[in-house]
């Protein structure tokens, strides 16, 4: 069984969507469409009944709203009707950065705290769709590198069980810069935006999906008004 992504044209390419209850990372630079990315996919589950949370750790999420409201996915409907909610956990990570930086003691590191928010909004609402903006702020609070590891991978095995599928948006500039959390995620999809020549070219590459047949090619890509398309054509 396959779930769609709505993303036009990224399904064929995966075998016909995402494998369900599973963790994906969307990673690339700036502007490069991971919001619009995670936003479609939620919209399409919205469409066939299936609620979806949009947890942002930083950005207000009155500000994605406005910013989605440009496509012709009428995200303001999916809010309204309750299928699309957000969350916004800015309040939590200010309080964390602020304990941070006057070194003080806190009761469980960040990520756990987080996971715990999401845990029982998902309960509540019966989510099975999640987006997660961004894997940079997850980290924020772990004192040393190996506990920043040993938590990014507590959180993933804690968001598996959770029986949604989820999206996790990932900054990322360098391929070959790859962190833990790329190794523990089922599948890393990269959009790429880049200047080829005199002209700026979006691309998107599937740089691993288990249990999915896939090239690792870059495929031409596109941002519309309907939101992100996705081409065979290879770049």
């Amino acid at each position: 069984m396959r779930i769609r992504t709505g993303i036009l044209g990224f399904d064929n390419i995966v075998q016909g969507g995402f494998i369900p209850n599973r963790v994906y990372i969307v990673a690339g630079p700036p502007g490069a469409g991971k919001t619009t990315f995670g936003v479609q996919f939620l919209i399409q589950g919205a469409k066939e009944g299936e609620r979806g949370l949009y947890v942002s750790l930083t950005e207000d999420p009155r500000n994605i709203i406005e910013d989605m409201s440009s496509y012709s996915f009428n995200i303001r409907r999916y809010t309204l009707a309750g299928l699309v909610l957000f969350v916004d956990m800015g309040p939590l990570s200010i309080q964390y950065m602020n304990a941070i930086k006057n070194k003080e003691n806190v009761k469980s590191p960040y990520v756990d705290e987080v996971f715990k928010k999401i845990s029982a909004l998902v309960k509540l609402k019966g989510v099975k769709r999640i987006v997660i903006d961004s894997v940079l702020t997850l980290k924020y609070g772990s004192r040393t590198k190996e506990d920043q590891n040993r938590e990014i991978a507590r959180f993933f095995r804690s968001l598996k069980d959770l029986k949604a599928t989820t999206l996790i948006l990932s900054e990322m500039t360098d391929l070959s810069n790859y962190s833990p959390e790329h190794y523990m995620a089922h599948g890393v999809i990269f959009l790429h935006n880049f200047l080829n020549g005199n002209t700026m070219t979006r691309a998107l590459q599937v740089i691993k999906m288990r249990g999915t047949k896939h090239d690792c090619d870059m495929h031409k890509m596109e941002i519309t008004t309907d939101g992100i398309k996705v081409f065979n054509t290879k770049v």
